[in-house]
This record gives C-alpha cells, sequence and structure tokens, in this order.
C-alpha cells in the first residue's frame, strides 16, 4: 500500500501537524493508516493528543502493540532509518512498506538521508512551506538539482498563512503562480495548533471550530485525490 512521505526543506513548517491529521483523516474514510515517526523529536504523537513520556513502538521492534488514536496505529521509525540491515535493504529496492495499510511517514527537515532512503517508496512527497522568505528560498532544496515545478511526485501545501499580513497574501500569489496544481492546499495560522498540542489535546476536541482544522481536512481531501486512494476507499466501504 501507499507510502506518503512527509518532509520539508525547511524546519518549523508544520509537517508533523500536517502528517497527524492526513493519517487521521484517512483512517476516517475506512483506510487502515500507520503514522510513522522518524524524528528524534518524537513530536508527530502530540498532535494525535498523547503525552511526551508515551513512548512510541518501534516499527521493527519486539512486537509490542502499537499506540492506536482515531484509528490510526502510530509507530516510532527512527531506529529503522538507522539499522544497517534495514538501509541496505532499502537500498536495494525491498520495501518495508508491502501489507496493505497506508504508512504516513513524518521525516526532520534536517534528516535528508533518511527522506532520500524513503523517497523511491513514496506514492506522494508532501512538502509544507511556510508565507516567510526563509521558507521560500528552501523551494531550491527540496530536491538538489532539479527546479520545484519539474517536482513530479512532490505536492506542497502552505501553512500558517495570514491574508492580515501583506507578504503572507504576496507569497502565497507567488506560489500559486510559479507551483500551479502543485500547492494543493493552504492552511490559515491559528494559534488553536499550539495551544492544542500545549495542552495535549487534538485539535477537533480543543477547538472544533478553527480555521486550521478545516483548512487541513480540505488538504487531506486533495492529498487523498492526488495519491489516488478515493476510489480505494470506495471500494472499502
Amino acid at each position: 500500500m501507499p507510502l506518503i512521505l512527509c518532509h520539508s526543506a525547511k524546519g518549523g513548517t508544520g509537517t508533523s501537524f500536517i502528517a497527524a491529521h492526513l493519517a487521521m483523516h484517512l483512517a476516517q474514510q475506512g483506510h487502515e493508516v500507520v503514522a510513522l515517526d522518524f524524528t528524534y523529536q518524537d513530536a508527530l504523537k502530540l498532535y494525535f493528543g498523547l503525552l511526551p513520556t508515551q513512548s512510541l513502538v518501534e516499527l521493527r521492534g519486539s512486537g509490542s502493540s502499537p499506540l492506536a488514536v482515531a484509528g490510526v496505529e502510530l509507530f516510532s521509525g527512527y531506529a529503522l532509518s538507522r539499522e544497517s540491515d534495514s538501509i541496505e535493504a532499502m537500498r536495494a529496492g525491498r520495501s518495508p512498506f508491502a501489507d496493505r495499510k497506508i504508512y504516513i511517514a513524518d521525516v526532520a527537515a534536517g534528516d535528508r538521508e533518511t527522506k532520500d532512503l524513503l523517497l523511491p517508496f513514496a506514492q506522494l512527497h508532501l512538502c509544507a512551506l511556510l508565507p516567510h522568505p526563509v521558507s521560500l528560498a528552501a523551494l531550491t532544496k527540496v530536491q538538489a538539482g532539479t527546479p520545484a515545478i519539474e517536482l513530479t511526485k512532490t505536492a506542497f501545501i502552505l501553512n500558517q498563512l495570514d491574508d492580515t499580513h501583506r507578504f503572507s497574501r504576496h507569497a502565497h500569489i507567488f506560489l500559486r503562480e510559479l507551483l500551479g496544481e502543485r500547492l494543493i492546499g493552504t492552511i490559515r495560522r491559528d494559534e488553536a495548533v499550539n495551544e492544542a498540542a500545549a495542552m495535549f489535546e487534538p485539535i477537533n476536541k480543543y477547538s472544533a471550530a478553527s480555521a486550521a482544522l478545516a483548512d487541513i481536512r480540505e488538504v487531506a481531501r486533495a492529498v487523498e485525490q492526488r495519491a489516488g486512494l478515493v476510489a480505494e476507499a470506495d471500494q472499502l466501504s
């Protein structure tokens, strides 16, 4: 089943937030979903309402039962991406994601080795951007040597959009013109995202009227379409 790889060339763009809510949306559509945290920070679980002290089972661990929230199984993939046997197997083209589940991988911006290791197995790569100059400049770093507009496997999401700020508005216009249909959605800036994470609550419970929550649901539907998962969901229902 598909792997959806969530990785940004610039840190702090909300990749973990997007990965978590994409996983929950797909689970709501009837898919079997696994969310994989490949980061050392181990922050993905916070957006599911888990505590920092609640450890995730390694994907290739002892066989212990994983934590499950909102129909999503959560695993840590950190060790998998650093085990020599696993690395050699993936470099040889052997996928660790060969069952019928959908895998959502959250990879840290600075961990390009893991991103490059997983990309050949990904059906879709999601790259989150912010309406900030440094984030826009990082477009040249998404895939070294290849212009962003030529990355056929990559879709972009503009996060923390604030139309009350001129640069934010202009950044949105610029990205729409540059990326066209590769910009599959925008998410408005909303303090409820940070507040919910700080309270260790899912945002849908903390603030059901959150603008960011409404936007991420639209983005998740767009990702589902782009990855070809809608027809599969219909078959499962």
